[in-house]
């Protein structure tokens, strides 16, 4: 499929990008099933044998630039169209059945910023940490296919699209002699609140709420042919909630709307 992607050399240190291309998304085995997988909470995953692929045009402009430091400092703009997006439907029922559809056509724009900071800039004794910055702002909007009636509104936000991305590292490169060189770093990201799976028959859309996600990576080039990582995921283990939205046909009168919530573990 088609793509292009271009730099204009500002100067020596600045440059811009622009980068388009079509793309497309296929569902992955577990969408395409027409079987009901229960799994261990007891919520239940039916799969959609008639789901078609995603149709993609992307676009993206970006500005950079790089100190004599090596600091980097990059600003974006970027936008998709999407023709049949497949997303997670909740369908009210005992077991909290999900299965999956596509969608009429999806768009969305946002802006991005990112800068790795080399700390040196501020003491000669940090020349060998850096810091890296990355978020991302969005807006979506979803337009349902005709056919679909049972959702609650023509149009919302895309399912799995959060409107805020934020990702941080901290990285500490040091070496144990000339050979044996070690980098360790501290990964954490956060991104705001989003559908997991939209509502249908009066029931709101269940939320995937925010949740803080802390990594460790240390890697080691043992020798010019081998490489070594170890790595601690989730180091934070945060609960991670889904919430039923609050707009509801039918009055829910509970003291939580928490519907999943759970541990992924360390």
């Amino acid at each position: 499929l088609p793509a292009i992607n271009s730099k204009y050399k500002l100067n020596d240190r600045s440059n811009l990008r622009l980068a388009a291309s079509q793309t497309i998304t296929r569902p992955v085995l577990m969408e395409l099933l027409p079987v009901q997988i229960v799994n261990p909470d007891g919520t239940v995953t039916l799969g959609n044998k008639d789901l078609v692929d995603t149709q993609n045009l992307n676009a993206d402009f970006k500005y950079e630039f790089f100190s004599d430091k090596k600091d980097m400092f990059a600003v974006g703009v970027y936008a998709k169209n999407i023709k049949d997006p497949i997303e997670r439907i909740y369908e009210a029922s005992a077991s909290l059945l999900t299965t999956y559809k596509n969608s009429k056509v999806a768009n969305l724009y946002g802006a991005e910023f990112e800068f790795i900071l080399n700390m040196a800039n501020l003491s000669s004794s940090l020349e060998n940490v850096s810091l890296g910055f990355n978020t991302s702002l969005m807006k979506t909007q979803v337009e349902i296919a005709d056919n679909n009636q049972l959702e609650n509104s023509r149009k919302r936000e895309l399912q799995g699209a959060s409107n805020w991305v934020i990702n941080a590292d901290a990285k500490y490169e040091f070496n144990i002699n000339q050979k044996i060189k070690n980098t360790v770093t501290l990964v954490y990201g956060v991104k705001g609140k989003n559908i997991y799976s939209v509502g249908t028959a009066g029931l709101d859309h269940i939320y995937e709420l925010p949740f803080h996600k802390l990594d460790l990576v240390l890697s080691s080039k043992l020798t010019k042919n081998l490489n070594a990582k170890f790595s601690a995921d989730n180091i934070l283990n945060p609960v991670q909630k889904f919430e039923l939205g609050s707009n509801n046909r039918t009055a829910i009168v509970e003291d939580s709307l928490i519907v999943r919530d759970y541990k992924k573990g360390v």
